[in-house]
C-alpha cells in the first residue's frame, strides 16, 4: 500500500469540502461521525458552562443578557465582513 502526504491548510480542506456533490458530504460525515467522541464534546460543553457560571456569578441576568447581544453583534458584524 502506498502512502501520500498533502499539506493542506483547513481553509483549502473547506473550499474542497464545499465543492462536493450532496450524496459524497453526507458519506463524508457519516464516516466522521462514527470518530466524534460524544463523551468528551459533552465534557468540555460542561466545563464551558461551568466557567460561565463562575464568571458571571456576580452579575444580574441583565447585565450578562446586554453582555450576551453584545457578543452575538460582534460575531454577526464580523461574519457579515467575510
Amino acid at each position: 500500500m502506498n502512502t501520500v502526504s498533502v499539506d493542506l491548510s483547513l481553509e483549502q480542506i473547506k473550499k474542497a469540502l464545499k465543492r462536493l456533490p450532496p450524496d459524497e458530504k453526507i458519506a463524508l460525515w457519516r464516516m466522521l461521525d462514527e470518530d466524534i467522541d460524544r463523551a468528551a464534546i459533552a465534557r468540555r460543553f460542561a466545563t464551558s458552562v461551568k466557567t460561565i457560571r463562575r464568571t458571571y456569578a456576580h452579575l444580574s441576568e441583565q447585565e450578562v443578557m446586554k453582555d450576551a447581544i453584545k457578543a452575538v453583534r460582534a460575531v454577526r458584524n464580523a461574519k457579515n465582513r467575510s
